[in-house]
């Protein structure tokens, strides 16, 4: 089964991923506006008759910005990979749950993680994956549990 997949077709998934954007669209968008104002400069270097003394001078803001720019987005890339993961084991810790319910329900003694590349699965057909089942098994067990 593909556990990303499972763990982004579950509401919960859905909710999470929502909040994400949310909280790191923001941040896209401020840094997307930074590499534009960049471009513009460089445009301008390109295109523009400028003396010497200008060129230089517009050369190094361009550079002194990008460098900046660069900066934020590594740290936001850091962030934002921290927060999926975060989300992601706590999202995992239920799925597996059911995985190990399903699982044992229907007698398997073994599930892959195709999700992976680095899954050991050489070969598999399609009627064996259940990431559709497991995510139904999911929101199933989440209802249950919201009702009581």
């Amino acid at each position: 089964m593909n556990i990303q997949e499972a763990i982004l077709g579950t509401t919960d998934g859905q909710t999470a991923e929502k909040q994400l954007n949310a909280e790191f669209g923001p941040r896209k968008a401020s840094l997307d506006q930074e590499q534009k104002v960049i471009a513009d400069l460089q445009n301008r270097l390109d295109h523009e008759t400028l003396s010497d003394a200008d060129r230089a001078k517009l050369a190094k803001d361009i550079d002194d910005k990008t460098v900046v720019v660069n900066v934020k987005i590594d740290q936001a890339d850091q962030d934002l990979t921290a927060a999926q993961k975060k989300v992601l084991a706590e999202l995992a810790k239920k799925m597996v749950s059911v995985i190990v319910d399903y699982a044992t329900g229907k007698g398997y003694n073994i599930v892959f993680d195709i999700s992976s590349s680095q899954a050991p699965l050489l070969y598999a057909e399609n009627a064996t994956d259940i990431t559709s089942e497991v995510v139904t098994a999911y929101e199933s067990r989440q209802k249950s549990a919201a009702a009581r």
